[in-house]
């Protein structure tokens, strides 16, 4: 059975983490809001970054997949380059809505919680962030497409929200992403760490060490934190098979 593919770079690289974060001011955008996850792109980290396109090009995965091709397509767009920001809400039933410096607005639309901003700015040259709320679909598509080992997968099964930041290290070398879990109380936080740093070392399950301390903090947060490094090479080989 072939393995994920995330789980050759974690054979040197992996480590479980919680953050204890400050209170960031959310960022709340006109963006749909039945939108069940926002994608939120930074061109202008993008450029000069190895794994970028590969990496964007396999956002579409999250729609439907007759929905696919369109979006790819307009993701490709060399308009893209010149804005500030762009956005992707990925509505259930209906296609994905793209904009371009999508404005900030008082009520309505989507927030992008402040945390996530915090986790954007945490990865080096963060080109991307996804949100999603509930965090099911985000896990499905990276389970289906074995982004992600069984571990994390199962880790994040009870989290009320999942947010991936996406970055590169200053070299290229190595794509360096987080994930964040929410979770309802701290105990079912605690207990997804738990089971991450119970496999340490079963690298079929993606191995975890945490650092000293790190349960305190993620019961009292609610949330876990794992970064990946994982090696340029083989993201872009991985992503090259679609």
């Amino acid at each position: 059975m072939r393995r994920p593919w995330l789980l050759l770079a974690f054979l040197g690289t992996a480590s479980g983490l919680a953050w204890l974060w400050l209170d960031p001011s959310d960022l709340r955008l006109r963006v749909d809001p039945r939108s069940r996850e926002v994608a939120l792109l930074v061109p202008a980290e993008t450029v000069g970054r190895r794994t970028a396109a590969a990496v964007l090009q396999s956002l579409p995965e999250l729609a439907a997949s007759e929905q696919r091709a369109a979006l790819r397509a307009q993701l490709a767009n060399p308009s893209l380059n010149s804005a500030r920001r762009v956005t992707v809400g990925f509505i259930p039933g209906q296609s994905a809505e793209l904009g371009l410096d999508t404005p900030e607005i008082s009520e309505g639309g989507k927030i992008i919680p402040g945390l996530a901003r915090v986790q954007l700015r945490g990865v080096p040259h963060g080109y991307l962030l996804v949100h999603a709320d509930p965090a099911s679909g985000l896990l499905e598509a990276a389970s289906r497409r074995r982004w992600l080992g069984r571990a994390l997968i199962e880790a994040g099964a009870q989290a009320k929200t999942a947010t991936i930041a996406v970055g590169e290290s200053d070299d290229g070398a190595f794509l360096v992403a987080t994930i964040a879990f929410t979770y309802r109380t701290g105990e079912e936080a605690e207990a997804a760490l738990i089971r991450l740093t119970e496999k340490q070392g079963d690298y079929d399950a993606l191995g975890f060490a945490a650092r000293p301390g790190t349960d305190r903090i993620t019961r009292r947060t609610k949330l876990l934190v794992v970064r990946l490094d994982i090696e340029s090479d083989l993201v872009l080989k991985a992503l090259g098979r679609r």
